[in-house]
């Protein structure tokens, strides 16, 4: 696997500044912190660790003694303001930062200053040889809150009175010769040198150093042993510990719901309900949860935002909310009368409207739980009901007075998901779009870069320019820079080796899912391994496994099959034009199948869609697997209208599908009972071409494709591997097979 120029892991917190990460956002944004909370995260950037206590490293400190007093306030009116006292040598007396810098880009520094004994300071940036003209640099007087000097590379600079004696100092500079860089604060005595006899009586204030992109001063934020680029580091709260995902680089969006976590103002209609202040603490740890609490009559208990919200009919949104089990194990939202239903205690969602396109439950950490629903808006104005019920769809109940749920965090978004919770006043508040743009190695030649998120990876191709991020609501893992020379082909191994598949049950048998623009339905023995879904993979990439006397429900009355498939619903193929098939597929390693001739593994099937009359018949176009890794193609016909005898089915091409390996495959197929026709390509190369052969039956419809296991009872495990399921009769499918989908 080729070696990556650059790579950037966000798998792990940074505990310094990268200059080669530019970042901004322009408001706060949410996150899981590292213990268990939500968290927002501050416009501001401050690439400086330690940036109040001058005495830690990594500050460098040149005959001059800081120390944390309280003498005097900070600009902040705490007690943690430095005073940086000389000592009794001869030289420059500073403290200063050093920092490599984004290249060509302004940056800016800042710091808290006050006068002591001392009141004349020079600040600058550091590194002549980084800045045409030398270190950009002012000298100030902080008693007078004037300039004595300025010099003529800066591209700003400005002084804040910031009160009781506290002055802002801000220094804008271009880095346009290098990138290392950094600052230096100099005490200067009362002829303005910087280099003389120290004494340790002389001392100025210093608080709050700030370093960061851009030519404007942000407000301060400050840090401790690292620094804060502005980045959302997100956990899953899922498991026994919080774990690390990625980094959270949003789109923006907007949360429409006013008062979002306070739920006891007027603009919440409360209806056979009351909401209670609690001592529980919401998911930010801060602030604390409200109790929907329900009343003794009889009727739907719930509170809905009062007037209804604005929504732009024909668009999607997602309504999204913190629920904590009480006395009542149950939440709902009912979205313009339609409903869905959240099992607090198991974290599972029950009843459901087909209004709501997704639907998903998220862990927010002790014991509450995100739970949201994704729906099309029918109405210009949206009711957003929320309350509690007794069981699964029975919102309408006979209340005791006391009882009900805990919630907080109300949000209604347009999205297809629920993005990062935004928490809202008496208006509807905007989180601004993450922008993160990464460096690439080299001014010279071109990158292939390969991005993993939580959900997939991608790859950016031939890049000429530093790679701007793509906003998503999936967690960022990973971006490597690789020489677009040297990547060649490998852009699959490097994704695969890399990311290996992680599966997960597609649910119980009779789900509903889509392949790309194909809706399947599931045909299973309901174990947690027969239909798994790798969810780390922008491919539709899925495993079937089937065992001895693993039965689908639907095969019962028939014990003699074992099967674990998805079928393709409602999307008959044609007579007489061309269907195409594409699919890469991979076996995993296991015993070879010894099968008598009567017995048979099918690994994927055109299945006949049978008239009334018809007998129970061979699949049209079958691959079955035979040994340890032969795949046989075989066709079946006839011209009897009903068929009353099942055909024989016909052999027509044999391959090798070696165990392990992925094998990308492209079918063109023509289904008639007399003039079919049938290519089959594997890894690029031919294997048939074959026309004027009877492909089906004379049935009024054509047959429907399925994939998976279905075979007669045997004692082999099979496992397999599916992905880039294509199915088309609309158009053409030939470009794959020079040029099959990544996997990634």
């Amino acid at each position: 696997m080729p070696t990556p120029a650059q790579t950037f892991d966000f798998r792990q917190e940074p505990s310094a500044f990268n200059s080669s990460i530019l970042f901004s956002r322009e408001s706060e944004a949410s996150y899981y912190g590292a213990d268990g909370y939500l968290h927002f995260a501050q416009s501001g950037i401050n690439w400086l660790a330690q940036s109040q206590n001058c005495a830690n490293n990594p500050w460098i400190n040149v005959r001059v003694t800081p120390s944390v007093t309280s003498e005097v306030m900070a600009a902040d009116g705490t007690s943690t303001a430095n005073r940086i006292s000389e000592t009794s040598t001869k030289g420059e007396h500073r403290i200063s930062r050093n920092l490599n810098v984004p290249l060509g880009q302004p940056v800016t520094v800042s710091v808290y200053l006050k006068a002591g004994t001392r009141s004349r300071v020079q600040f600058s940036f550091s590194n002549a040889t980084t800045y045409t003209g030398g270190n950009p640099t002012i000298k100030f007087n902080l008693a007078t809150g004037t300039f004595i000097s300025k010099s003529s590379n800066l591209v700003s600079c400005k002084a804040v009175d910031s009160g009781n004696g506290w002055w802002r100092l801000q220094i804008t500079a271009m880095p346009d010769l290098g990138i290392a860089s950094g600052f230096h604060i100099y005490i200067l005595n009362d002829s303005n040198n910087t280099s003389y006899l120290g004494s340790p009586d002389k001392y100025i204030y210093a608080w709050g150093a700030q370093m960061e992109p851009g030519s404007t001063m942000t407000a301060y934020t400050p840090t401790l042993n690292a620094a804060y680029i502005g980045l959302r580091y997100n956990y899953s709260l899922a498991g026994s510990a919080p774990e690390l995902m990625g980094a959270l680089i949003e789109p923006e969006a907007t949360n429409l719901v006013p008062f979002s976590q306070q739920l006891d103002e007027a603009g919440w209609r409360k209806q056979y309900a009351t909401i209670v202040a609690t001592g529980i603490k919401s998911p930010d740890g801060i602030t604390n949860g409200f109790k929907i609490r329900e009343s003794s009559n009889t009727s739907s208990h719930y509170i809905v935002p009062n007037p209804t919200i604005a929504t732009d009919l024909g668009n999607t949104y997602t309504l999204s909310a913190f629920f904590k089990a009480a006395e009542r194990k149950w939440a709902y939202f009912n979205v313009n009368g339609l409903t869905i239903h959240f099992d607090l205690s198991t974290g599972i969602i029950g009843n459901k409207s087909s209004v709501f396109i997704n639907s998903a439950i998220e862990r927010a950490g002790n014991g509450w739980l995100r739970c949201s629903a994704t729906f099309i808006a029918t109405k210009s104005a949206t009711s957003t009901v929320i309350g509690p019920e007794i069981s699964n769809g029975q919102q309408s109940y006979a209340g005791n007075g006391s009882s009900g749920i805990l919630v907080w965090g109300v949000q209604l978004e347009k999205s297809e998901v629920a993005t990062s919770y935004i928490r809202t006043g008496a208006g509807a508040a905007t989180r601004k779009a993450d922008i993160v743009k990464l460096a690439r190695p080299s001014t010279e030649g071109t990158f292939d870069v390969f991005i993993q998120r939580k959900n997939g990876g991608d790859w950016a191709k031939q890049t000429v320019a530093d790679y701007e991020v793509v906003p998503s609501e999936n967690e960022i893992q990973l971006i490597s820079f690789y020489d677009t020379n040297e990547i060649s082909n490998a852009h699959e191994e490097t994704a695969l080796t890399l990311f290996p598949e992680e599966f997960v049950s597609v649910g119980a048998s009779g789900t509903m899912l889509t392949m790309f623009d194909k809706l399947y339905n599931t045909q299973t023995p309901n174990k947690q391994w027969s239909l798994q879904k790798a969810i780390n993979k922008t491919s539709p990439v899925y495993r079937v496994e089937v065992n001895a006397k693993e039965v689908w429900t639907g095969d019962y009355t028939n014990q003699y099959r074992e099967r674990s498939e998805f079928y393709l619903k409602n999307y008959q193929m044609p007579y007489d034009r061309d269907v195409w098939l594409s699919f890469a597929i991979k076996i995993e390693p296991g015993a070879p199948l010894t099968l008598e001739p009567s017995e048979f593994c099918y690994i994927g099937q055109f299945h006949a869609s049978e008239d009334p009359g018809d007998i129970s018949s061979p699949p049209v176009l079958g691959l079955r697997l035979d040994g340890l890794d032969t795949a046989n193609v075989y066709t079946c016909a006839t011209t009897e209208n009903p068929h009353t005898k099942s055909p024989k089915s016909v052999l027509r091409g044999t391959t090798q599908f070696t165990r392990g390996i992925w094998h990308k495959n492209v079918m063109r197929i023509r289904f008639s009972p007399t003039k079919g026709q049938l290519q089959w390509w594997k890894d690029g190369k031919e294997l048939v071409n074959i026309a004027n052969i009877g492909l089906g039956y004379p049935d009024a419809t054509g047959p429907y494709w399925k994939f998976g296991v279905y075979r007669s009872p045997m004692p082999e495990k099979v496992v397999i591997q599916y992905a880039n399921m294509e199915v088309q009769h609309s158009s053409s499918l030939q470009s794959r097979i020079a040029n099959p989908l990544l996997i990634v």
